[in-house]
């Protein structure tokens, strides 16, 4: 047997520490162009579907989203409703742990949802969950938190006891803002528990860095319950505002995602890169927020002259022109078991709505000795202002003068939630398939999305009669006559159903078109990189 060559057996092992060196620097690691900086990583706190794409990275509640954005398993393993469909119990699944060791127990899940009901909170979501036992009397200060009607039996079972049945209570507890979080962390660090090696979570990924207006870091959880089935490495999240730039770094191969880009570059997209480009119809519903307790906003004519004077068509044939839909109602068109309608302006040429705005701001008091000035807020996106610039086009020929005011995006819905505006462009996602995810904002009692200030008691009193049908027909009827109530109010104007728009690049697998618009990180995969 020939002896080996002690020096060529030493660059043999050289040559395979190396290659084993460079193997493990490899790493999975997908670049996502996420549109903003989140203003916060709080589950029960944040505003925008920006934030929430982040937070199912990081946590989950007892459902989350598979891969075509439908409820699935999360930290519950099993569910079950009783006959009347009041009582749902879901049984955890088994070896549950949260980032840092720490077992997850029940005892997290009815702590999370005191939470979120907590007043104090003031979670933006809140009010979704008032079909929950005491809950609507918990988030309004009525009962101590300790009265919900979610409560724990043992260490893996949860109970939740419900006012009327809600067959759409897993679509809802997929969301973000039902997550599960750490009451330890919680207890021990206070409003510091979601910052970057403090935040413990039980999602696919950890929070790694956060370097604001730069990136989010995220590394793959080895405590996730799944962690097998996740194949990157790591997430960056950066924010890309700016379209353009955004658009630039997907280009060069900076970015592997891009949500949204510049609508001047569409029909270069579409030429060029329409592999890469997804236009996909999704359930949102653009609009123009009109905050109804500013003097100049009071008057009901005011409003419904304004949203008389907005051509939504000439909005989505030559300004958006990706396939939205002009909107006259709030709910959109494909929303299960809501009947379309059709609003009265709906019918009328652009003629006849002109003339009847002008009609109306002149009983209002308003004219060419006394024009109506009003400022609209917008995130200062290339396409945003120029929406924003055609509809003070509109508003002008009816004596409108407008003043825009582009704001940084955190800063904008900031605005929004605290009232800092008169009119202001939003967008509004479905949380669920159904109506009521669009309506519910603008109850009088949803302070923290009811942008608008809007207070009507008759609608608010279709809304909870709605809430307590148990005939699908029926409770669609009434959601149906709540929004022609509040919309003969006209606290927003509604302007086209919305498309998402994404960049996906090819080198991304698993990426999959669906109505909620959210792929999770867990899903997807890019190719190894040093």
């Amino acid at each position: 047997m020939p002896r080996c060559n002690p020096v060529r057996k030493a660059l043999r092992l050289i040559a395979a520490l190396a290659l084993l060196s460079t193997a493990a620097a490899a790493e999975s690691v997908l670049n996502r162009g996420n549109r903003f900086e989140p203003a916060t990583l709080d589950p029960h706190k944040y505003q925008t579907h920006y934030e929430a794409n982040i937070i199912l990275d990081l946590f989950e509640s007892l459902l989350t989203y598979d891969a075509e954005g439908r409820p699935t398993r999360g930290v519950a393993d099993t569910w079950k409703v009783s006959d009347d469909g009041r009582t749902w119990t879901f049984r955890l699944q088994t070896g549950l742990a949260w980032s840092d060791g720490a077992p997850l127990t029940a005892e997290d899940v009815v702590f999370s949802f005191r939470r979120l009901a907590d007043p104090k909170t003031a979670a933006q979501y809140a009010q979704l969950f008032y079909v929950v036992e005491n809950f609507r009397a918990v988030n309004t200060g009525a009962l101590p938190v300790d009265q919900l009607g979610i409560s724990t039996p043992d260490p893996a079972t949860v109970i939740f006891k419900l006012e009327t049945p809600a067959p759409y209570l897993p679509a809802l507890l997929a969301n973000a803002f039902a997550a599960v979080i750490p009451r330890h962390a919680v207890a021990k660090y206070g409003t510091e528990w979601i910052k970057p090696g403090v935040m413990v979570s039980n999602g696919a990924f950890t929070l790694k860095t956060w370097s604001p207006n730069d990136r989010i870091e995220l590394a793959r959880n080895p405590k996730f319950r799944a962690v097998e089935e996740v194949r990157l490495n790591r997430v960056v999240y950066s924010p890309t505002e700016n379209l353009s730039a955004g658009f630039a770094r997907f280009r060069a191969g900076e970015l592997d995602m891009q949500i949204d880009f510049p609508l001047a570059q569409l029909d270069m997209l579409r030429a060029e890169m329409p592999t890469e480009t997804k236009i996909t119809p999704t359930l949102l519903t653009y609009y123009l927020a009109l905050n109804t307790k500013s003097p100049k906003l009071a008057d009901v004519r005011v409003r419904r002259a304004l949203s008389l004077a907005v051509e939504r068509d000439v909005l989505t044939s030559r300004v958006t022109r990706i396939g939205e839909t002009p909107a006259f109602t709030f709910v959109p068109p494909r929303v299960a078991d809501f009947p379309a309608w059709m609003h009265v302006d709906a019918g009328l040429n652009a003629t006849q709505r002109l003339a009847a705005a002008a009609k109306l701001l002149a009983e209002a008091g308003y004219g060419k000795a006394k024009p109506l000035k009003l400022s609209t807020s917008f995130s200062a996106t290339e396409d945003n202002k120029r929406i924003a610039v055609a509809i003070a086009g509109m508003w002008k020929r009816v004596g409108v003068e407008t003043e825009l005011l582009g704001r940084e995006g955190r800063v904008h819905f900031a605005s929004l939630k605290s009232g800092d505006f008169e009119a202001g462009f939003a967008g509004w996602s479905a949380d669920f398939n159904d109506a009521s995810t669009f309506l519910y904002t603008l109850q009088s009692a949803a302070v923290n999305s009811n942008y608008s200030r809007y207070a009507n008691p008759a609608f608010d009193a279709l809304m909870e009669r709605a809430a307590r049908e148990q005939s699908l027909v029926a409770r669609a009827q009434l959601l149906q006559q709540a929004e022609k109530t509040a919309l003969a109010d006209q606290p927003i104007i509604p302007l086209y159903t919305g498309m998402a728009r994404n960049l996906v690049a090819r080198r991304v697998t698993g990426w999959r078109a669906n109505a909620m618009d959210f792929n999770l990180s867990r899903y997807l995969s890019v190719p190894k990189r040093d």
